[in-house]
């Protein structure tokens, strides 16, 4: 039988945890804090043989995906904001991250709450500090390649959320592991 999952959040409200002194970057926390909740409800139950198993013709696993948008948004909010991050979480997130945009396989035997406790690291020890220390979205920021403004960076890490998300559902199916998706209570 599938697993009922928390149904979708439409009035996004901003992280209270943090004083942001503009309110669109605090909507793209938001935004985050909801996509970010939504991978947390379609790991939390899994035991580490589903969140490790790799299906044949990829190299993609569900704990190495969680990983990599950890990486990934540490990485981003790094560039944007010129905050430091963590070290420890950089080093423990680097090699999975660095393996799915690679296309190398990144097995990981890991629980459920190491990851997780991942998401909510990276929420609160780097990515809402750092984001309400910005006050303007359309600040050009050089990030290793083109000029980016935080606006596109926050709607960037929203899309690469989304993304992963819907993977992990398939491998969460191709498992053995429903999930029922739903759009309201």
């Amino acid at each position: 039988m599938a697993r009922r999952e928390r149904p979708r959040r439409y009035d996004l409200q901003p992280p209270t945890d943090v004083a942001f002194s503009c309110a669109e970057i605090a909507l793209g926390a938001a935004a985050l804090d909801e996509l970010r909740a939504r991978v947390i409800d379609q790991i939390e139950d899994l035991p580490p043989e589903a969140l490790s198993f790799v299906p044949d013709r990829t190299t993609l696993s569900i704990a190495a995906l969680v990983e990599h948008l950890v990486w990934a948004e540490l990485d981003w909010i790094k560039r944007a904001s010129g905050a430091a991050a963590p070290d420890d979480l950089s080093a423990e997130v680097e090699v999975a991250g660095r393996a799915v945009p690679a296309g190398d396989c990144a097995p990981l035997d890991v629980g459920a709450d190491v990851l997780v406790t991942l998401c909510h690291r990276i929420r609160d020890e780097f990515t809402v500090p750092a984001l309400a220390r910005l006050s303007n979205p359309e600040a050009r920021l050089v990030v290793g390649g083109p000029a980016l403004t935080l606006r596109e960076v926050l709607l960037h890490l929203a899309w690469h959320w989304t993304y992963h998300s819907g993977q992990i559902g398939l491998l969460r199916e191709l498992w053995g592991a429903g999930y029922g998706w739903r759009f309201g209570p």
